[in-house]
């Protein structure tokens, strides 16, 4: 989700350590560490929705599709049918 590499956490722990102190650091990284989690499930629970919504949306578009190919075939037969027929009656 972010791109950030071993020194740039090095570098936050640092600076955290020298603005927070080494006896509230755990106590910060826990809370941190429970709000990234939070927002982390957030963002795959709408990522799922999203992709469930247009996964369904996909196959309703899908069989429609089928059915208007289907339809056309039906039609491409029966005028094909009908041009054969008109051929014989004048023929």
């Amino acid at each position: 989700m972010f791109d950030i590499g071993f020194w740039e956490l090095f570098l936050i722990f640092i600076l955290l350590l020298f603005v927070v102190g080494p006896d509230k650091l755990p106590v910060v990284a826990e809370y941190l560490g429970r709000w990234f989690g939070k927002i982390q499930r957030y963002f795959f629970e709408l990522k799922d929705s999203i992709q469930n919504e247009t996964n369904s949306t996909s196959d309703d578009i899908s069989s429609i599709l089928e059915d208007q190919k289907n339809q056309i075939k039906d039609l491409e037969r029966e005028i094909s049918k009908a041009q054969k027929e008109d051929q014989d009656g004048k023929g």
